[in-house]
């Protein structure tokens, strides 16, 4: 069958249908680049919030018990000053969620930090922000520690 000449109405059916197509194109689009660029940045603030957790953690678990490192005991850490030095350290990044799991053990710190980032592209389809946390935990050790190296340590 042959094409229907232009001006008979199959073609004036047909008319608009390409425009229709590249904004369902487009739309499609901007929900990939939302999601890449939204998502990117949400991948990028879990990263960096667990690095400050870890740092925390870190800055935390150097909190010693000095009493009882001082009587010859295990290293223990000091919970209190613990969670002040951690909490200290992530307030100054701007983190106002921040809890410690205090169910650990006696040598043991572990910071929970939560935030939220705003998306940029998302926001158009009521995507307003994503919720990140990080977790780290320390443990006190006195020496050279050889866990779970076992040829290194013999």
């Amino acid at each position: 069958m042959a094409p229907a000449p232009i001006g008979t109405a199959h073609a004036r059916r047909d008319r608009g249908s390409v425009s229709v197509f590249v904004i369902g194109l487009v739309v499609a689009l901007f929900l990939v680049a939302g999601l890449v660029i939204d998502g990117g940045r949400a991948l990028n603030a879990r990263m960096r919030i667990t690095d400050d957790a870890e740092n925390a953690a870190r800055t935390g678990g150097n909190q010693l018990d000095e009493a009882a490192l001082r009587s010859g005991g295990e290293p223990r850490i000091d919970r209190r000053a613990a969670e002040t030095a951690a909490r200290q350290y992530l307030t100054d990044r701007g983190y106002t969620d921040i809890t410690f799991d205090r169910t650990v053990g006696p040598d043991e710190f572990r910071v929970l930090v939560d935030d939220t980032v705003p998306t940029t592209i998302l926001s158009a389809i009521f995507i307003h922000d994503f919720d990140v946390s990080g977790a780290a935990t320390v443990r006190a050790a006195g020496g050279i520690s050889c866990e779970g190296v076992e040829t290194a340590c013999g």
